[in-house]
């Protein structure tokens, strides 16, 4: 598959470095400092064990450039970044037509102190998927990726016994679900479908707010932590 990532930070860049190992064609973008993107790349890629082969293969463009490679296009977007980057797309004419746009968003801001909290007056009324489908309303939504900590987005960190993460999904569209279906169990994990309801991505972000009071109120605010469904056995 040809992957254009949107802003790729932390999700974005675990990502990658997953689907790169499975023969996927990735292009990186980031909309900020993006002449750092191409090293933070390289340092997180040859940390997970890529190789220099694996490495070269990584492309780098513009978030244009990144959304008209894609035949698949990741929106991991820093939240309060978000208009700035939807800004820039609508400049550039990217519509996203007919294209599956996986969002790994959560509507998180952060304070003048750099602590970060839900924006819970937006939960109230819309999502981040919603918001996306509003902008591009010809581009196939999911929603995926949003609760699990990036560092555990790599499934060796998995490895010792323990049940890899499900990632929940949601999305809009019967025909398309596979796809992003595929590129989740490809990179390890276990996809669980939430429903084809956009708005039930709502329930996908407010997820986010429980996991981060129990790593407040359990782990002493440790937020390495993620969900794990284990399925009885019929007797």
């Amino acid at each position: 598959m040809k992957i254009g990532i949107i802003n790729a930070g932390n999700i974005g860049l675990n990502l990658a470095v997953g689907w790169i190992r499975h023969g996927h064609d990735i292009m990186l973008s980031k909309d900020t400092h993006p002449e750092q993107l191409k090293e933070r790349a390289r340092t997180l890629a040859l940390g997970r064990g890529l190789s220099e082969t694996e490495l070269s293969r990584f492309r780098y463009g513009s978030l244009a450039d990144a959304a008209q490679f894609g035949d698949i296009v990741v929106m991991a977007v820093y939240f309060p970044r978000l208009e700035h980057v939807l800004e820039e797309l609508r400049e550039d004419g990217v519509t996203l037509s007919g294209k599956i746009v996986i969002d790994t968003m959560n509507p998180l801001n952060v304070d003048a102190s750099f602590n970060h909290f839900h924006d819970l007056k937006f939960m109230e009324q819309t999502s981040v998927t919603e918001k996306l489908q509003r902008e591009f309303p010809e581009a196939i939504l999911f929603k995926a990726f949003n609760n699990v900590p990036a560092g555990l987005l790599d499934i060796k960190k998995w490895s010792d016994g323990h049940s890899p993460s499900i990632i929940f999904i949601g999305g809009n569209s019967v025909e398309d679900a596979g796809q992003v279906r595929t590129l989740i169990e490809t990179s390890g994990f276990k996809p669980q479908f939430a429903g084809h309801d956009l708005s039930d991505s709502r329930i996908l972000e407010k997820l986010g707010i429980l996991m981060h009071r129990l790593a407040d109120s359990e782990y002493g605010g440790d937020t390495g932590i993620a969900i794990s469904v284990i399925k009885s056995q019929s007797e």
